[in-house]
């Protein structure tokens, strides 16, 4: 090999022992992009490869043949609450797996090629989790983070790096943009360096044995992803390959060599043929298709001429790979014995639903209606509790002491949930006020118009929003100005974090906007409409990636489905460059319901997915009616509440109440219902309550109102 990347990217394809049409990997890509975009890079390449080289040469850096490297590792699972978001077992077992095969540990070694048995090599190259991270507090070396980045899998979705002269990073995902099933990136120095460390798959990581989503072929893609780590390259050499021009069940149309001396020549394979079909290049000598560098999946060996390079570049102080073995950073991040520190548990969990609890679509919300079941998930970190103590609202069961039990919850509202975990270490709690949002008919509203005048603040309730990075862009409520009034809900996408040393224009990023439940049952039409307002910081067309997609749900929030009408590229911008706020032009969007959303328990979400040139999003006037002039039934004059605010009675009109069964709930901020009634044909009276006889605490309150004519939300504030 006549160069050695300091980006390689691994592209694979399913797995199997046939023959198989291999996914392109991007190693020419992400190569020819790093030099695009760094002018250093090719220096940095040579420089590289020159002290591997010279190492090699001298063989003094090798030091003592039985001396034993060992590297500090750190797992960052980025995750949506899906399978993604792997086990600390599985893990474990994927730790194992790499540190078995670089040992020379696996029994598969018993079925090498005879022509390459007598050169498998033991690596001496050990793998161990972290117990100190880089602030010196104790972890077991597992880092867990909810990001969208998840879905994306870029060099720039390597989130919260542990610096590389400390630890090797690798990075768990759920998907990878390009196609690949994992790759390796070093990057250049300064920021670049944040780069270092191996991204994959989740379902390439471990072989199953711990009943996740791992398996036996392939499992030995890490092994494979450290490989590059360690400055080896594929064993064809340096191009990632283009299979379309390869000959069947290979990876290049040319031979190519890796540098390494023992092993030969290849066109490199996509499948493991017979012992008797592997002398392609030379029709003298066998090809190592067994090498862990291959894609014929049947890897199973390093050679002695691996080893020693990647021996040699541990030593490389270009990619700092040098400080990683040192006793004074082994025992700095807690691997070097004496050294290291055990702790409790921090407690941390999630609710999951769907139709498959264990495997949802993501991303989610954590929303379901009453008696379904509800899966939650124990996401402790820092280290590996083995009891667990769980307490749900409401639940049944109201306890539980497995570590991801199964709920149902008897009523409507947000519910409370705590979990306590612990290991001989110590233990500790976590109390989620709204771990669920549990639906009912009796709490959903019938079709109404929001403009968002009548909430207080930043506050959108009874609508909510879910901010999968929790981080600094979120729906809020925005009080200068908008379609309707002077309100509307606002998504800050065009700000930008500086401090975001990777992807500071939020790029990929994911919000929500969630209406409350809504009970379309008895009409024979409906639509939901909207009024949005968006801007680009783009004058290239080309360039606009971000959307506003609008989801339907019948189950409460459960599951969910995408409503047609999608606003992408230059149909969501509205307002060109302008960013001024409030702005200026606003659209309508109108979607028809198709009769399998005219139900109870129905909820929207109105998803906006970011690009790296987004601004502000604005909604406003939502409104689910009957396509009949898309009348404003909840408008002013609907219902009438006063005094309000009230320190005990007040007065409720409702049209058409004199002639109609009215019926009427009040909610406390947390959707749980205080109050129902239903009140028959009034004549010429009026509602008259008392909140102190409901037993209401000061505070603020939703009131709906309801019979044939409509149906309204209002807000109810007790004291003064």
């Amino acid at each position: 090999m006549k160069h050695v990347l300091s980006a390689f990217v691994l592209g694979l394809a399913s797995l199997s022992a046939v023959a198989q049409e291999p996914t392109l990997c991007g190693t020419d890509q992400m190569r020819l992009r790093m030099i695009a975009e760094d002018p250093t890079y090719l220096e940095r390449e040579a420089q590289l490869e020159q002290e591997i080289r010279e190492m090699l040469l001298r063989n003094a850096v090798q030091r003592d043949d039985d001396f034993v490297y060992v590297i500090p590792t750190v797992f960052h699972v980025l995750h949506l609450e899906g399978e993604e978001n792997i086990s600390n077992a599985q893990i474990q077992n994927a730790m194992d797996i790499l540190n078995r095969d670089f040992a020379k540990l696996n029994a598969d070694t018993a079925q090498v090629d005879p022509v390459f048995r007598p050169i498998i090599a033991n690596s001496k190259i050990q793998f161990r989790f972290a117990t100190k991270d880089p602030f010196g507090n104790c972890t077991n070396g597992i880092t867990r983070t909810r990001t969208a980045e998840t879905l994306v899998g870029e060099s720039t979705s390597k989130l919260s790096p542990w610096p590389r002269n400390q630890y090797l990073n690798i990075w768990i995902c759920r998907g990878i943009r390009s196609g690949a099933a994992g790759y390796f990136t070093a990057g250049g120095p300064g920021l670049g360096s944040l780069l270092d460390g191996v991204m994959i798959l989740h379902d390439y990581v471990g072989d199953g044995s711990s009943s996740g989503t791992g398996s036996v072929g392939r499992s030995r893609a890490l092994t494979h992803e450290v490989g590059h780590y360690l400055s080896l390259a594929h064993v064809w050499g340096s191009n990632n390959g283009l299979p379309e021009n390869a000959p069947a069940c290979h990876m290049v149309p040319e031979c190519g060599d890796d540098g390494v001396d023992d092993t030969p020549l290849t066109r490199g394979w996509s499948c493991c043929p017979n012992v008797g079909q592997r002398a392609d290049c030379d029709p003298e000598i066998q090809e190592n298709v067994d090498n862990y560098m291959e894609y014929s999946y049947c890897s199973k060996m390093f050679t002695e001429g691996q080893v020693a390079r990647m021996r040699a570049a541990l030593n490389s102080p270009s990619l700092q790979r040098d400080l990683l073995w040192t006793n004074e950073n082994l025992f700095l991040t807690g691997v070097a014995p004496g050294s290291e520190v055990t702790c409790a548990p921090a407690a941390d969990f999630y609710a999951q639903v769907g139709t498959n609890p264990s495997n949802p679509a993501v991303p989610f919300t954590p929303t379901a209606c009453t008696g379904v079941n509800v899966r939650f998930v124990d996401n402790s970190t820092l280290a590996f509790p083995n009891s667990w103590s769980w307490t749900f609202q409401d639940g049944n069961p109201s306890t539980s002491n497995q570590r991801n039990p199964t709920v149902s919850f008897s009523s409507p509202g947000w519910k409370t949930v705590t979990l306590t975990v612990s290991n001989d270490q110590g233990s500790s709690s976590k109390t989620n006020e709204y771990a669920v949002l549990i639906g009912s008919a009796e709490t959903a509203m019938g079709a109404f118009f929001e403009s968002f005048e009548t909430q207080e603040g930043e506050n959108l309730y009874p609508y909510f929003t879910a901010n999968y990075d929790n981080n600094h862009t979120f729906f809020r409520r925005y009080t200068g100005g908008g379609h309707t009034g002077s309100a509307c809900a606002m998504l800050n996408s065009g700000d930008r974090n500086q401090l975001d040393l990777l992807d500071p224009n939020n790029e990929n990023d994911i919000d929500e906007l969630v209406t409350p439940l809504v009970n379309l049952s008895g009409i024979s039409s409906a639509v939901l409409a909207f009024r949005w307002s968006y801007s680009t910081q783009t004058n290239t067309d080309s360039l606009i990636s971000e959307k506003l997609q609008v989801f339907r749900s019948t189950d409460c929030g459960r599951t969910w489905t995408q409503l047609p009408g999608e606003l992408n590229g230059t149909a969501l911008v509205n307002n060109g460059n302008d960013a001024s706020m409030p702005p200026s032009q606003w659209s309508l969007r109108t979607i028809t319901l198709p009769a399998s959303v005219l139900t109870n328990n129905v909820r929207f979400r109105f998803r906006f997915s970011s690009g790296p040139f987004s601004n502000n999003l604005f909604i406003d006037d939502i409104n689910i009616a009957t396509p009949v002039g898309l009348i404003d039934l909840m408008g002013e004059g609907f219902v009438n509440v006063f005094p309000n605010p009230t320190n005990d009675h007040f007065t409720l009109q409702v049209l058409g109440m004199e002639d109609d069964r009215t019926e009427v709930v009040i909610t406390d901020l947390r959707g749980a219902v205080v109050y129902s009634n239903v009140f028959q044909p009034m004549g010429g009276a009026n509602i008259e309550l008392s909140t102190r006889g409901m037993g209401l605490a000061d505070g603020m309150y939703m009131l709906r109102a309801s019979n044939s004519r409509g149906s309204s939300t209002q807000k109810l504030i007790l004291g003064r």
